[in-house]
């Protein structure tokens, strides 16, 4: 397996070229956001013994609002929630996933159906 590489881009015509690329795939972007009714559909085929149902739709939202990349605080004020409620439920998700980091979860939740991208409106 090759070892990790690095490249530095100074100023120049290569590095307009790849920020100009990047702003242009940021700006086709679409916004991932959670699908309830798949979401639960897939939880409760593989719920481990003990647990409840699957993801509720407040879960779901603290879903969507990670997958935006915001932090556990950021989403408790926006819902209106405390920081251990968001964590709890953090907890929760990654119980069902049946995963041991946030970034597995978001995986989880892209590989099985737990989310779909949908354009902005307006």
């Amino acid at each position: 397996m090759p070892e990790p590489a690095a490249l530095v881009v100074h100023r120049g015509p290569l590095l307009s070229t790849l920020v100009n690329l990047f702003e242009d795939i940021w700006n086709e972007a679409l916004p991932v956001r959670v699908c309830a009714d798949a979401a639960r559909r897939r939880a409760v085929e593989a719920l481990p013994a003990g647990l409840p149902a699957g993801p509720d739709a407040l879960d779901l939202e603290v879903l969507s609002l990670l997958m935006d990349g915001l932090t556990d605080a950021s989403v408790a004020k926006q819902l209106g929630l405390g920081l251990r409620t968001v964590q709890r439920r953090v907890k929760r998700l990654m119980e069902l996933a049946g995963v041991t980091t946030r970034l597995q979860l978001g995986w989880h939740a892209a590989a099985y159906g737990w989310t779909t991208a949908r354009r902005p409106q307006g």
